[in-house]
């Protein structure tokens, strides 16, 4: 399969999925890993200890694997979304060299990126220049905050579940045991703390919540550069940027793009109607 824009958005888009659901796997496994010491708080027999350890190890080890994987794939659809945008903004065809650079990364195969094509992927009808490559970052700017944001709701949601089974669990606890009740309810709210931590479910929180600030940051940079015209070394340099907020955190929560499509689709829709408005009055009172 020849590599340009629309196949390569058919590549970033499997890419992604493929990630994504990674990223659950690797969720669970995370905190599985946490199940044993969990349990062990409450535990006293030594074989069942014995167990609980290998068991743990086992899903250390699945997790490193499931790890490793999500990497690879993540990369690869970061590699080929550069690349969509670059080609399709410019219309600039990579070398082959190039291209066999980047064949080898990805994880998918042209079958699977096939199946995820999608012409209208990016909404700009300009001609091939700087200012389509701005149009084609802001749009993706401002969907990639919107889809950040909702992430970083969903790790909260997540962590204020933890705590209030945390609080079950001890209020529950406590009161069957004779002795040192304070105690096992201490050791309980720690183990739940293990899952959360042992997940990085905090740290999501706290990647999605930078990394929407940083792109609101990149369109507000992006709507200067089109009073401008987009010029090239502005555009290419807020696409840095842009590529440094996005890959720095974590991929959005899964099933929020396809839940949200069609809201965030008539929001743009909207702002590219109101924003020709404004061009076309500004238009009219400079003439």
């Amino acid at each position: 399969m020849i590599l340009n824009s629309e196949t390569l958005v058919g590549y970033l888009r499997a890419e992604f999925t493929k990630a994504s659901r990674l990223r659950v796997w690797m969720f669970f496994t995370q905190l599985a890993v946490a199940v044993p010491a969990a349990i062990s708080v409450v535990v006293a027999d030594e074989i069942l200890l014995y167990v609980l350890a290998v068991l743990g190890t086992v899903l250390l080890i699945s997790w490193w694997v499931l790890n490793t994987l999500y990497g690879s794939a993540r990369n690869a659809a970061q590699s080929a979304r550069r690349a969509a945008m670059l080609m399709g903004g410019l219309k600039d065809q990579l070398s082959a060299s190039e291209i066999q650079n980047l064949r080898e990364r990805l994880t998918v195969t042209a079958e699977e990126a096939k199946a995820f094509e999608k012409k209208d992927y990016y909404a700009s009808n300009l001609a091939p220049s700087s200012s389509r490559l701005g149009e084609m970052l802001e749009e993706s700017a401002f969907y990639s905050a919107k889809l950040q944001r909702v992430s970083a709701s969903t790790m909260l949601a997540i962590i204020l579940v933890f705590a209030l089974l945390a609080g079950v669990i001890a209020l529950t606890a406590i009161p069957m045991v004779e002795r040192d009740g304070s105690m096992v309810g201490t050791r309980i709210l720690l183990s739940v703390l293990v899952f959360i931590m042992s997940s990085d479910v905090l740290g999501a929180l706290l990647a999605h919540r930078s990394s929407a600030s940083a792109l609101d940051n990149i369109r507000a940079r992006l709507v200067a550069a089109d009073r401008s015209r987009y010029p090239q070394t502005d555009v290419l340099l807020i696409m840095a940027d842009y590529n440094a907020a996005v890959e720095s955190a974590p991929e959005s929560v899964p099933f929020a793009y396809r839940l949200l499509e069609s809201r965030l689709n008539q929001q743009w829709r909207q702002y590219l109607a109101d924003r020709a408005e404004v061009r076309k009055d500004t238009e009219e009172v400079s003439s």
